[in-house]
């Protein structure tokens, strides 16, 4: 996911000049909305990364005690693996709405074909 995320995020891979990373070089400077996109795209990462290691340690905790129970007030708190999925998936719509809508729809469409 980080990999396909990476190359449609990171714009030093886009052709485009109008989206091209050019400051990379010591050119332009980043237009608002890549500084935006860039900032959501790191969050959402940030947030599965945290997901993951925190379902780790779930199961971990579930396969060291195998009667203790998930969620609830004397079980494994789910409440920051909650969090985690919450603030990816609003980063991920935040994200999304500053994609191109033609950019967008052909995403969309790879998705119905195959």
């Amino acid at each position: 996911f980080k990999k396909a995320f990476n190359a449609f995020a990171d714009n030093i891979y886009y052709s485009d000049p109008d989206r091209a990373n050019l400051y990379l070089g010591g050119g332009a400077i980043p237009k608002s909305t890549q500084t935006i996109a860039y900032l959501l795209r790191n969050d959402v990462l940030t947030n599965l990364e945290d997901m993951n290691a925190e379902l780790q340690y779930l199961l971990r905790e579930l396969e060291k005690n195998k009667n203790t129970a998930v969620g609830g007030e004397s079980g494994l708190g789910l409440e920051d693996l909650y969090g985690f999925v919450k603030g990816a998936k609003q980063g991920m719509i935040k994200y999304l709405e500053l994609v191109p809508p033609n950019e967008l729809e052909t995403a969309r469409s790879m998705f119905k074909t195959q």
